[in-house]
């Protein structure tokens, strides 16, 4: 329904073209995070931005500390074609150390360690962008592409054919292709096309992401006057957007505001509506003129058909822990209305929102028809993360939904419903479950799947990629604490076992393990390593574990656990309540100790879930409940 979205104003280059450094650090600073929560506000699932974006430059650094919730939920994804931040930086630091003052940030350890402790959203690309730079430059002249028009307009063909090569040169003299390379072994004639030449960088290199990522850039940002002619769409303009957001007095609360809030306001519902309703307008309404006069027309009927007090939105602080439950409700409910009533104005397509209108008909998601049916899934998956819910929605071809049920779709033949709150924790699984198991109590399904990574205990023989079909839930989410003798505290565990469907076990032993393991290797295994299936019991904690002292405590309650993982207490304990049989498999992602790290496991570990299920026998074993 919407678009992803390329981050090209957090490039240096480009802020540069347009005068932003000469601004006020918070000026400059205010418009980077303005920009960059409209784009997180606007996109379908993720922001696409180099990771060199970020590390290359003081004032894009200082915003992903701000912004860090963003880095840890994952919507910023930053693509590579290394194996890891340590690599990708080495490597651009051979490119870049003739530049070395200018992109000093490439060269600070500290930078890159902030990137690999904190960004989750580590993604491979396959565009070789140096090699497509060079052909772009080379052909683009001769073949006629318009981002060459006005260069062929201020120098002639024999300049122009000469300019066209000086990136292989710089190649081929091992340093990185960059306008402050490019630009001083360009002749001296073409000093008149400066500005025009460092469009065609920028449009060549943003160009090759837009491509394999499917991505619109965000137009219309204040001071940053051109695109650069990347893809855009009506709706994916800034000024536009905070027209709409105006009407409803949120532009300062939504686009000043924390990652946190923003972040929590997408996991809602009615803000989802809300946002779609916008998105469906701009691009139904507004002309190439940019004339917003229209959206805000609608956008004002809906705002005075609401109840909401909109008025008094602008004293609401921008920060999440600001803003009380009730709060974040009641305005979600009016983002809710707001979008019904502009929605039903100008016949806007909806994405499904209940179960209720699904059964009606077919809806458009992301580009596929979904067709619905009255019939419900038997085999409900529950999955905690967003990244884990984007993998299995990715490696299954689902459809994502925006209510109680994330996504559905089939695994082979078997239809499937994805549950995921989008928060880690016993409570928050339980109440997921709870929500949805209740209103399905005349269909109750017949087994709950819990699907995710967990922490190893190497003590046990735990490794990281080890897939873990878990025979029994411990939950270790009740402690008695008690005062000690010298003055701390000691925690006894309430522990509570979950027995999970042996139906699962006995399949999974039957089933050929070392030819799927043969196959699932393509999923980006290392040539040294494949994936192993190991049987036993997980624990259930309300902590992320990364301690020693606290793994061994978990060690000390329940022998041989093979990890600790933070949900199926909460899911088992809903499910027991209906009488749903469950089911666990958990990727070891990390070691539960201090040394915690997440990386690559984290993805690879899902899909790897991901394509084991889709080759059980998911009719035989419901068959058997």
């Amino acid at each position: 329904m919407r678009r992803d979205i390329f981050l090209h104003f957090l490039n240096r280059d480009t802020r540069e073209i347009f005068g932003v450094y000469d601004m006020l650090d918070e000026r400059h600073s205010g418009l980077l995070k303005r920009a960059l929560n409209a784009a997180v506000i606007l996109c379908e699932d993720q922001c696409i931005v180099p990771p060199g974006f970020i590390v290359e430059d003081q004032y894009a650094f200082d915003l992903a500390i701000a912004q860090s919730a963003y880095l840890a939920d994952g919507i910023l994804r930053f693509p590579m074609r290394e194996s890891s931040l340590a690599e990708f930086a080495d490597k651009k630091r051979i490119g870049y150390e003739p530049m070395r003052d200018r992109y000093s940030g490439l060269f600070d350890n500290t930078r890159i360690g902030f990137l690999r402790d904190n960004a989750t959203g580590i993604i491979n690309r396959k565009t070789h962008i140096t090699e497509n730079i060079i052909k772009e430059w080379q052909e683009g002249p001769e073949i006629g592409k318009n981002i060459w028009g006005p260069v062929k307009k201020l120098l002639t063909p024999s300049d122009v054919d000469r300019i066209s090569q000086k990136p292989l040169e710089l190649y081929e003299d091992g340093v990185a292709l960059t306008w402050a390379a490019i630009q001083p072994v360009l002749p001296r004639e073409a000093s008149v096309a400066n500005a025009q030449l460092r469009d065609v960088l920028q449009h060549v290199y943003f160009g090759q992401y837009c491509r394999e990522f499917g991505l619109v850039g965000l137009v219309s940002i204040p001071n940053i006057t051109r695109d650069f002619r990347i893809p855009t769409d009506k709706a994916y303009d800034y000024r536009v957007l905070r027209s709409f957001l105006d009407v409803f007095y949120l532009s300062d609360l939504l686009l000043d505001g924390s990652a946190d809030l923003i972040l929590e306001f997408r996991r809602r519902s009615g803000f989802i509506s809300f946002i779609d309703a916008y998105v469906g307008a701009a691009r139904k309404l507004v002309k190439l003129s940019k004339n917003e006069l229209e959206i805000k027309y609608y956008a004002d009927r809906a705002r005075r058909a609401t109840k909401y007090e909109w008025n008094t939105v602008p004293r609401l602080k921008g920060n999440l822990f600001d803003l009380s439950p009730v709060q974040i409700f009641e305005m979600d409910h009016a983002f809710q209305e707001a979008a019904d009533v502009i929605s039903a104005h100008l016949d806007l397509e909806r994405r499904a929102a209940d179960f209720g209108e699904k059964d009606k008909g077919s809806e458009k998601q992301n580009g596929k028809i979904a067709v619905m049916s009255r019939s419900r899934s038997q085999l409900v998956i529950f999955v905690a993360l967003e990244e884990e819910l984007k993998v299995l929605v990715d490696s299954w071809g689902l459809t994502r939904y925006s209510d109680e049920i994330a996504a559905s779709g089939l695994v082979g033949e078997t239809p499937v419903e994805i549950i995921c709150p989008l928060n880690m924790g016993r409570v928050s699984a339980g109440i997921a479950v709870t929500d949805y198991l209740a209103k399905r109590s005349e269909d109750i399904p017949k087994l709950i799947m819990i699907v995710g990574i967990a922490g190893g205990f190497e003590e046990n023989e735990s490794k990281v990629g080890h897939i873990v079909c878990v025979t029994d839930c411990v939950d270790l989410g009740i402690r008695k604490v008690r005062d000690v003798e010298d003055g701390g505290t000691s925690h006894n565990f309430r522990r509570k076992d979950y027995r999970m469907a042996t139906v699962f076990q006995r399949t999974l032993n039957a089933f050929n393990r070392d030819e799927w393991a043969i196959e699932a290797c393509s999923l980006g295994w290392d040539d040294d390593r494949r994936p192993a299936i190991r049987f036993g019991a997980m624990a259930s904690a309300d902590e992320v574990v990364s301690s020693d002292d606290w793994r061994n405590q978990m060690l000390k309650a329940a022998e041989k656990l093979l990890g600790v993982e933070m949900e199926a207490g909460g899911v088992c304990a809903a499910a027991e309540v209906y009488n749903v049989k469950f089911a666990m498999l958990r990727a070891i992602s990390d070691l539960a100790d201090p040394a915690k790290a997440d990386d690559k496991w984290r993805r690879l570990g899902v899909a790897t879930i991901a394509n084991l299920i889709e080759k059980l026998p998911l009719k035989y074993m419901l068959s058997k409940f």
